[in-house]
């Protein structure tokens, strides 16, 4: 696994507060004690803002728990092209298929901004499976889980034009504003070609793009952030998109 610049993080994390359903699935039911357990045989390491958390084609040999931040997974092919598979937020798990299988890594996980995640190791992983029963079954769950919403994404990602994939992903990078400005997300930390990358369009096209969003009120652009001003309205456009319906703002 490869974290040449990450460092181990000097507080340890607790309950599983604030996380996503992800990694409470596979501790649901779990008595305190197994949940000690399982959290002991685990490192917590702080990451870096563009940092590589793995390579895709590297042995998976480590299980990842995003605790904090933001990770990009994304697959590079053989003509160099990069095809981004969705960002994740605190509280998914990072490749626990390949690490079932014991095979490479398919998916290269790249941190957005700086992040904080739980490891364990295989072996590890498979004694809590032995110790504690429950834990198995959760991952079974899991797993099966993983595999339904791997299909889910992945039709709609190839389907969708670059106005859809744009506006999903704008939708997916952002957070609630700290400044306290009520249900106003804004995407920070990232430039138009990480967005250009993600959408597997130009720089220029987001540049465009992005523009176009704003005409419609969609987004607004100022000081380094692209603030959602109506999610609402934003989901309505991905969806009418998504479907096909003609569109009179002016969008190509």
């Amino acid at each position: 696994m490869t974290i040449s610049v990450a460092k181990t993080a000097e507080h340890g994390f607790g309950a599983e507060r604030g996380q996503s359903p992800k990694w409470n699935m596979a501790l649901a039911g779990l008595t305190v004690e197994q949940r000690h357990l399982i959290r002991s045989r685990m490192r917590t390491v702080a990451i870096e803002p563009r940092s590589i958390l793995f390579r895709q084609g590297e042995p998976s040999d480590t299980l990842v728990v995003l605790e904090q931040g933001r990770v990009r997974l994304l697959q590079t092919h053989e003509n160099g092209e990069e095809f981004t598979f969705g960002v994740f937020v605190g509280g998914t798990i990072l490749g626990l298929a390949a690490l079932v299988l014991d095979r490479p890594r398919v998916l290269t996980g790249e941190a957005i901004d700086a992040v904080v995640v739980s490891l364990m190791t295989r072996q590890d992983f498979w004694d809590c499976t032995r110790v504690v029963p429950g834990f198995l079954e959760n991952i079974t769950k899991l797993l099966a889980l993983l595999s339904v919403e791997s299909i889910e994404r992945s039709g709609p990602l190839v389907l969708d034009d670059a106005w859809v994939r744009l506006g999903s992903i704008l939708t997916s990078l952002a957070r609630a504003e700290s400044a306290g400005t009520g249900s106003r997300l804004v995407i920070d930390g990232l430039t138009q070609e990480d967005l250009a990358k993600m959408a597997g369009v130009s720089r220029s096209w987001v540049g465009t793009a992005l523009a176009e969003f704003e005409r419609l009120a969609l987004i607004s652009k100022r000081r380094g952030k692209i603030a959602i001003e109506d999610q609402a309205r934003l989901a309505h456009f991905i969806s009418a998109r998504r479907n096909g319906a003609s569109h009179s703002q002016g969008c190509l």
